[in-house]
C-alpha cells in the first residue's frame, strides 16, 4: 500500500498520536485531575461538572481513544517514504 502524505501532515499525525496516548494514560489513572477522570462526551453535552468523576480505569472512552491513536499511528507508519535507492547512490560515487 502506497500512501504518500506531506511531511507536515505526518508530523501532525505523530504529535496527535502521542498526545492522545498520553492523555488517555494519564486520564485513566486519574493523575491529571486529582483522582477524577474526565469524560469528554459528558463535558461537551453537560454544562455542570458532571464530566469529572472518580470512576478511573478502563472505560469505553478509553478504548475508543486508544483505537483512534492506533489508527493515527498506523497511518503515520504506512505513509513513510520508501527506503533510499542505494544503487543510484552508489552509482554516483563510482563516477567520481
Amino acid at each position: 500500500m502506497d500512501l504518500e502524505l506531506p511531511d507536515n501532515v505526518r508530523q501532525i499525525l505523530l504529535i496527535s498520536t502521542v498526545v492522545l496516548v498520553l492523555f488517555e494514560l494519564l486520564n485513566m489513572t486519574g493523575i491529571v485531575f486529582g483522582g477524577d477522570k474526565l469524560f469528554l462526551i459528558d463535558l461537551i453535552t453537560s454544562s455542570d461538572y458532571e464530566a469529572f468523576r472518580p470512576d478511573t480505569g478502563l472505560s469505553t472512552q478509553d478504548i475508543v481513544g486508544l483505537l483512534l491513536a492506533a489508527i493515527l499511528g498506523a497511518v503515520w507508519y504506512l505513509s513513510a517514504e520508501d527506503d533510499l535507492d542505494w544503487e543510484s547512490l552508489l552509482a554516483d560515487d563510482d563516477e567520481e
